[in-house]
């Protein structure tokens, strides 16, 4: 019988085979270099990185980390990077796989990981930002998304397509994980390379899925520009946390955070809130304030209320109003996301907000943001409440949509019940929004700031890089034609 390890690595490069050779997925070559699986950069907090950006390199299990080899003006720079480890008790998921990290110290001209080049620096102003979100192909043994068609799944052809944009940075706003089941009977040529949750372990991801799903068909985002990214609730511990952990997350949890208990029992956690600056012009800065919404209740009130309070309590302080500064709120459910009606069906009582444990948690803590920005919806979609920062949703990476129609605007507005009954005497419920505008495209959105203060033009984009949209952002208002 051959080792464990030898069998690991033989799955594991048939599958980074299998994931970099389907043609309607195909990846660039220069994905993966000698050694590694995948090689990025993430935009961290101060507190872990003084430069704001760590580099990250995914490798299969048994090798040493590589090197970052950086030049800083004529200098050559030889950067060692530290292996991060999920938990013991993850077991054969995440078996075959580690990812390594190094901090990358600040005015690098460039920086490669095992002759893979990494992007190595933040410009002193942002021209141009991408923003997407929940990109992963729908697995969960019941149905297939047909992970092997771009017109089905295209999230590499997305990926290229904001690769050529040639962005200062991308924004991911949760949901990478969605390959959550066995490929349904009859279905196996639609699945493309998923593998199986492990049996008995309270989670469903694996590192295998995780190449399929995120590092595969995203190599061009990954390698275009540095990634500002929270995680979506499909990166819940109970989901696909332990990948996210492992390869994205900037927090002081640790890549372990995911990791089953004693009594083999997913966590449930939360990051704390933080915040980045990005200089757009002589005086102006825009600060993106990160707020992890992995848990809550879509539709109704929950338990997990006041600890998600506490996360906007954190980002309430990060956005406080300064000259010269205009702050986003970044996270993965909408606070005022408009839902199809299709899912009234399932009980009459909802309206269709959605999520309303985040509506909940923040209000009064979001008056500081001129637009707040997420996904969750398999939508693109602008949605203005009076007296509100805008929200914009951001949800059609990939996944398969929600629904094809049904966005249509409630008749009574968040925290209210679709009867016009007050979800909870805790909160006030707002009125219904004056100006909703939805798209069922997939694609992404590309930000530029216009040259006065507070004005931004987002251009949505079809995963092609044909423009569908144009959306002028003023203030807290936002409009989209």
């Amino acid at each position: 019988m051959r080792s464990k390890s030898f069998a690991s690595g033989m799955m594991l490069a048939s599958l980074v085979l299998l994931a970099f050779s389907a043609p309607a997925q195909a990846a660039p070559a220069h994905a993966s270099g000698p050694g590694i699986i995948s090689a990025y950069t993430l935009v961290t907090p101060t507190s872990l990185s003084k430069s704001r950006l760590q580099s990250r390199a995914v490798i299969p299990n048994g090798i040493p980390c590589p090197r970052v080899h950086a030049t800083k003006g004529k200098k050559k720079l030889d950067l060692k990077m530290t292996k991060r480890v999920p938990g013991a008790s993850t077991g054969s998921a995440f078996s075959a796989v580690r990812a390594c990290q190094a901090n990358l110290p600040s005015g690098l001209k460039s920086a490669s990981i095992a002759g893979v080049k990494v992007p190595a620096g933040l410009p002193k102003t942002f021209d141009k930002i991408a923003i997407f979100g929940d990109t992963g192909c729908a697995v969960n043994g019941e149905t297939s998304q047909d992970c092997t068609s771009t017109a089905s799944w295209p999230l590499a052809k997305n990926a290229h397509s904001i690769s050529k944009e040639h962005p200062d940075l991308t924004i991911f706003t949760g949901d990478f994980f969605y390959r959550e089941g066995p490929c349904p009977a009859g279905q196996e040529a639609k699945c493309g390379g998923s593998t199986i949750p492990v049996p008995g372990m309270p989670f469903d991801d694996s590192d295998y899925g995780w190449i399929a799903d995120v590092f595969a068909p995203m190599a061009p985002a990954l390698s275009a520009a540095p990634m500002l990214a929270i995680r979506g609730n499909h990166e819940a511990c109970n989901r696909g946390g332990n990948g996210y952990f492992l390869f994205f997350d900037v927090s002081p949890l640790g890549a372990d955070a995911c990791a089953p208990d004693a009594s083999n029992q997913a966590p449930k956690n939360i990051q704390p809130s933080w915040a980045v600056d990005l200089p757009i012009s002589s005086g102006r800065t825009l600060r993106a304030v990160m707020v992890d919404s992995a848990y809550g209740n879509n539709y109704s009130l929950s338990p997990w209320v006041p600890t998600q309070h506490t996360a906007y309590e954190q980002a309430a302080k990060l956005s406080a109003k300064k000259k010269g500064r205009e702050s986003w709120l970044i996270t993965h459910r909408p606070m005022f996301g408009v839902d199809t009606t299709f899912e009234t069906q399932f009980d009459p009582a909802w309206n269709n907000w959605t999520a309303v444990d985040q509506t909940a948690a923040a209000q009064g803590l979001i008056g500081n943001y001129n637009l707040m920005f997420a996904s969750h919806i398999h939508v693109a979609q602008v949605v203005q409440i009076p007296g509100q920062p805008a929200q914009v949703v951001v949800g059609n990476g990939g996944a398969n949509p929600d629904s094809l129609t049904g966005y249509t605007l409630p008749v009574y507005g968040p925290l209210l019940g679709n009867q016009g009954q007050q979800l909870s005497p805790d909160y006030a419920p707002y009125p219904t929004a004056s100006y909703l505008w939805t798209a069922v495209r997939y694609g992404y959105g590309i930000l530029k700031p216009q040259p006065n203060a507070n004005q931004w033009k987002m251009i949505e984009k079809a995963y092609d890089g044909t423009t569908f949209a144009t959306c002028s952002m003023k203030g807290k208002q936002a409009t989209c034609g």
